[in-house]
């Protein structure tokens, strides 16, 4: 959501476009609340409002650490860029 949100959508989805043909893992941005939190929680109008508007945050921090972890890791090159080909 992060890399997609800070390019023109057109170009995003150029570069992207064989994207779909890979298994990219857990797609964490639709399911993240609904997976970690409780679903009673949801079950509340104000409560499911709210959440709704903390999820972008919660992606936004996610996304952030996938990229700064790799410049701990010694197995990836400090130069590695996964959406550079």
């Amino acid at each position: 959501m992060l890399d997609r949100d800070s390019q023109i959508s057109e170009l995003y989805d150029l570069k992207h476009i064989n994207d779909n043909e890979l298994h990219t893992g857990f797609d964490y941005e639709d399911k993240l609340m609904e997976k970690t939190l409780s679903n009673t929680m949801f079950q509340n109008e104000t409560s499911n409002t709210f959440l709704s508007y903390l999820k972008p945050m919660y992606i936004n921090m996610i996304e952030t650490n996938l990229l700064t972890r790799n410049f701990f890791n010694y197995t990836v090159s400090k130069y590695y860029n996964r959406y550079s080909n």
